[in-house]
């Protein structure tokens, strides 16, 4: 479920306590990511935050998180859990549109937990985000998109426009919040390719790790039309995101 949160403040706290779990769950969880570090070895099971509560009103939306473990997120996204025991995993990443009116989407690389899935730029929030006890969910954005996309967001040659948009909700199948700006890119279709294609080659060169195998581009008109042609998986939001975007 996505919402528009234009001229809306965004408040996320976050508490130095765990999420706790009974020990029979923990033991499920234990055992499932045994078996998924088996077919993906490159996965690793560090903290993450979490959702404990999400409050709305007219000019605030406050979040306050709570810790827990990238294997319970997992665990919950493919296997699911009881709503007491979920993890709502707390995210944030951006809409990237370039000057030609395309949307950036990144497929993942094989060797990720999404492998060949397509999504925006984005990813989880981390507690070096923080600041003065807040989350600062822009330094979350900023930092995916110089990672996976060497784009700076501060930079107003690259840069016309960035500002927080909409926020995606959880669902019955969708397990996180996810905060997203809108950012106008000053480059257009082609300059965005040749920019990502060296970014790419250098990742490589160096051994990097490389998030995002390649990119794609979504005319901002019929986004419904265009993503049916690809066959990959995708985020279980991403339609409705561009959607409410292009129609915003």
């Amino acid at each position: 479920m996505v919402k528009n949160i234009e001229n809306t403040k965004i408040e996320v706290n976050m508490l130095e306590e765990q999420f706790e779990l009974p020990k029979e769950i923990q033991s499920k969880i234990h055992e499932f990511w045994k078996e998924a570090q088996i077919k993906t070895p490159d996965l690793w099971d560090g903290e993450l935050i979490c959702v404990s509560s999400y409050e709305r009103n007219e000019n605030l939306v406050s979040i306050t998180c709570k810790k827990t473990t990238y294997s319970h997120y997992l665990y919950n996204e493919r296997i699911g859990l009881p709503m007491e025991y979920r993890c709502n995993s707390l995210a944030a990443g951006c809409i990237l549109e370039t000057r030609d009116d395309y949307y950036i989407i990144g497929e993942m690389a094989e060797n990720t937990s999404f492998p060949k899935g397509l999504q925006p730029c984005g990813g989880s929030v981390e507690k070096k985000d923080k600041e003065n006890e807040k989350i600062n969910v822009l330094k979350t954005i900023e930092r995916e998109a110089k990672e996976e996309l060497n784009l700076n967001l501060q930079d107003k040659e690259q840069v016309i426009s960035n500002n927080i948009k909409l926020i995606s909700l959880p669902t019955d199948i969708i397990n996180t919040y996810m905060i997203f700006t809108k950012c106008k890119l000053n480059m257009n279709k082609s300059e965005m390719e040749k920019h990502y294609k060296n970014y790419l080659k250098t990742l490589i060169e160096k051994n990097d790790e490389v998030e995002f195998s390649k990119i794609h581009f979504i005319k901002k008109q019929n986004v419904r039309e265009q993503l049916k042609k690809f066959k990959n998986p995708k985020r279980k939001y991403l339609l409705e995101l561009l959607e409410v975007d292009s129609n915003s």
